[in-house]
């Protein structure tokens, strides 16, 4: 019988194989559209190191549902800052669908940009391989497909642990990416074991009529692919996920019951919404929110449409709501970064200064903050975080000018 893969519905499932710090020591090559590294929301960090502490497995603390926001440590968007605390995990490849192309270093950074680095250093630097940088306790490097071999080649002598998300292949709307033969290429290359695969559906990112492709990678890589998945159901039609990453609208019943569960179905009908309707997504999160669930997420999207229709008022309110029920959030930190610009149109330079301040502070990879800190700084007649914020565009514009990734000789100053 050939060797199996696990293949699980959400990424935060793969904690069931940790046991044993299974990353300690090795490189994880991880195939995905979506970057899943970010800061762990308010809690997770100390709910993994206690059970990491009782010898416990993480799987327990794994969210049942796929939205921040809901009881769980860690889920599938911020799985490998939890297997930093948890698995051993050190040194993390992700390998983006998109390829490289004029430009792709600024496209990577801007990537990682909202990751907040709670003041440690980041260290980023420019290959023509990579964008490497430390974010979460992880060392990152942003490798596109068409450079994984080089990067291979040049900068990973440990063993290599392989991981893949399946929306890597097809995106949302069921647009092919890559091909299968690609892929299990790709994972050949790496070498070492290919310990999981994700699905995708439950959270709308891969369409449930590409489920089959798990078992194609796995065959063509010479494995069985092996159904590991052990969290329940969702609350919310099958495709409401689906739909609301596709901008379709509705579908589905209204919520049942009572509770925080029928309050996050009601935010997603919201989130489905925002598009068509912004008078009906700001009802859906009054909704939901006297259910029990406040949503970031959709918090975030109302004030973003308000922003774009120019109300910043309300903007700022919504952006602002975002930020503080999940500030740790990258979409918490977009809300941040959005509300100050509104700060700025309603109550000018001054205001929106401290709040651009504080943001560079906690985001020193995101340029067009440093960009608008500059701006303001020299309006409010303030050198120092003027120059402060020209030093900093400085090291960024190295990362991404003309021949930035041409070689590690375009780092120096």
């Amino acid at each position: 019988m050939p060797a199996h893969v696990d293949l699980f519905e959400e990424h935060g499932e793969v904690a069931a194989l940790w046991s044993g710090r299974p990353y300690g020591g090795r490189t994880v090559v991880c195939f995905d559209r979506h970057l899943d590294l970010k800061p762990l929301a308010p809690g997770g960090a100390e709910a993994l190191r206690a059970a990491a502490e009782e010898g416990g497995s993480p799987a327990p603390l794994v969210r049942r549902l796929p939205v921040r926001g809901v009881p769980g440590a860690f889920g599938l968007d911020d799985f490998w800052s939890a297997a930093a605390i948890t698995a051993g995990l050190t040194d993390l490849v992700w390998v983006p669908s998109w390829r490289s192309s004029d430009g792709w270093v600024r496209h990577a950074l801007d990537a990682v940009s909202l990751i907040g680095t709670a003041g440690a250093p980041a260290d980023p630097r420019a290959e023509r391989c990579c964008l490497a940088v430390t974010l979460c306790g992880v060392r990152l490097a942003v490798v596109p497909p068409d450079l994984l071999l080089d990067h291979l080649d040049r900068h990973v002598r440990t063993d290599v642990v392989t991981d893949i998300d399946l929306d890597w292949l097809v995106d949302e709307h069921g647009r092919s990416e890559h091909g299968t033969d690609e892929l299990a290429r790709l994972v050949g290359a790496c070498g070492g074991e290919l310990t999981a695969m994700t699905w995708s559906t439950r959270s709308g990112f891969l369409p449930s009529e590409y489920r089959t492709v798990g078992a194609d990678v796995a065959a063509r890589l010479g494995l069985r692919a092996r159904r590991s998945s052990y969290l329940p159901a969702t609350p919310w039609p099958e495709d409401l996920m689906l739909r609301v990453h596709q901008g379709a609208g509705p579908s589905g019943p209204e919520a049942d019951g009572d509770g925080p569960e029928a309050g996050i179905v009601i935010a997603l009908r919201g989130l489905a919404h925002t598009a068509a309707s912004l008078e009906t997504a700001e009802k859906c999160f009054e909704r939901a929110a006297a259910h029990g669930y406040r949503s970031s997420w959709l918090a975030y999207r109302v004030g973003a449409a308000h922003f774009a229709l120019g109300d910043h008022r309300a903007a700022r309110s919504y952006l602002r709501e975002a930020a503080a029920i999940d500030p740790q959030d990258t979409l918490g930190a977009h809300a941040r970064v959005m509300g100050a610009r509104a700060t700025l149109r309603l109550d000018g330079a001054d205001a929106a200064l401290d709040e651009f301040r504080a943001l560079a502070a906690e985001l020193p990879l995101r340029e067009g903050v440093w960009k608008t800190l500059r701006v303001l700084a020299r309006a409010q007649s303030d050198p120092d975080t003027a120059e402060a914020a020209g030093r900093q565009l400085r090291r960024l514009a190295r990362l991404t000018g003309p021949g930035a990734a041409a070689g590690p000789e375009t780092d120096r100053p």
